[in-house]
């Protein structure tokens, strides 16, 4: 492994995760605090929310979502700087419109939880006391992330992006591109399936995420963060003026 690759992921990956933690977990703070339920959009195609189903054991790949987004950034950054300018430019802009449209139009989907069936009588106070173990897995995630942030779905834009990622690097291995792809799109499926966001949330999160991706590359707005990325590299000693 070539190390000194490594280390220019450092820096660009700190700010992404920093600005995906404040803007879910600040605006979900924000709206506990202040009381802002938000709005619940169960009514755009309801249709299709009515007919997804709640499966539990869809929590296994939604909850590796975290280090998957790590490590995927790490493998593109190491890949091609260039791809990691990119996906870093569409995360900090994404996260950052998701940051504003959660403060002034926060959503809620606690009456979509609801009917995963782990409440009794539909009461979201109340859990079941007989929760099986992946259940409980189901159950400790609602309780540790409120209903809230759920438009547009941030689990989705940040997979999308991996998938971008993969998609950049015509020379990725494609064993590994494969991968990247699957576990994208399984967190993404298990946005629904988990009753964690309705159709709304991934679709405006999809469009949202590859709108970015056209308006990065067509206005170049991916070298200034790496105008920006490099800079604090080469004062952080994690890239030299050669390289």
């Amino acid at each position: 492994m070539d190390t000194t690759k490594l280390k220019k992921t450092i820096i660009p990956m700190a700010i992404v995760m920093l600005f995906l933690l404040i803007t879910y977990f600040g605006n979900q703070w924000y709206a506990d605090t202040f009381g802002n339920p938000g709005v619940d959009y169960s009514y755009i195609f309801k249709g299709f929310n009515d007919s997804v189903p709640f499966i539990s054991w869809h929590i296994y790949p939604y909850i590796i979502a975290y280090p998957f987004w790590f490590f995927t950034f790490l493998y593109v950054g190491y890949r091609s700087q260039r791809n990691m300018f990119i996906i870093s430019a569409i995360a900090i802009i994404a996260f950052t419109i998701c940051g504003i449209w959660y403060f002034f139009w926060q959503s809620d989907v606690e009456a979509w939880r609801v009917t995963s069936g782990l409440f009794i009588d539909g009461n979201y106070s109340m859990p079941r006391t007989d929760l099986n173990f992946t259940e409980k897995i189901v159950m400790w995630i609602y309780q540790s992330a409120g209903p809230r942030n759920a438009l547009p779905s941030m689990h989705t834009i940040s997979s999308w992006i991996a998938i971008i990622g993969a998609r950049l690097d015509k020379n990725m291995p494609k064993v590994n591109k494969i991968i990247i792809y699957i576990l994208a799109l399984m967190i993404i499926i298990a946005t629904q399936t988990l009753k964690q966001h309705y159709i709304i949330d991934l679709i405006v999160g999809v469009i949202l995420t590859e709108g970015l991706y056209w308006i990065v590359l067509k206005f170049k707005i991916h070298k200034f963060f790496g105008h920006i990325f490099t800079k604090l590299n080469f004062k952080f000693n994690l890239q030299k003026k050669e390289d």
